[in-house]
C-alpha cells in the first residue's frame, strides 16, 4: 500500500457519504409527494442549483485532493 491510500479511502468515503444523504433526501421528498405531478423547485434550489449537484462535490473533492498531492510533492522536492 502506498502512503496515499488512506487519504483516496478517506475521499471515497466522503465521497459515498454526501451521495447517501443526497439520495435518501431525494428517496424521502418522492414518498411525500402525494400527486403524479412535479412540485415546486425549493428556494435553495433556485438561488444555487449546482451546490447540490452530488457529481460537483465529487469533482470538488477530487480537486482539493489533487491539490494537497501536488502540494505534498512540490514541497518535498524544495522548489
Amino acid at each position: 500500500m502506498g502512503m496515499w491510500f488512506i487519504p483516496a479511502i478517506i475521499t471515497m468515503l466522503l465521497i459515498l457519504v454526501i451521495s447517501f444523504i443526497s439520495t435518501l433526501r431525494i428517496a424521502k421528498m418522492t414518498s411525500k409527494r402525494e400527486s403524479e405531478k412535479d412540485t415546486p423547485i425549493a428556494d435553495a434550489i433556485e438561488e444555487s442549483p449546482t451546490m447540490l449537484n452530488p457529481i460537483i462535490w465529487a469533482y470538488a473533492l477530487f480537486l482539493l485532493f489533487l491539490g494537497i498531492v501536488i502540494f505534498y510533492y512540490w514541497s518535498k522536492t524544495g522548489y
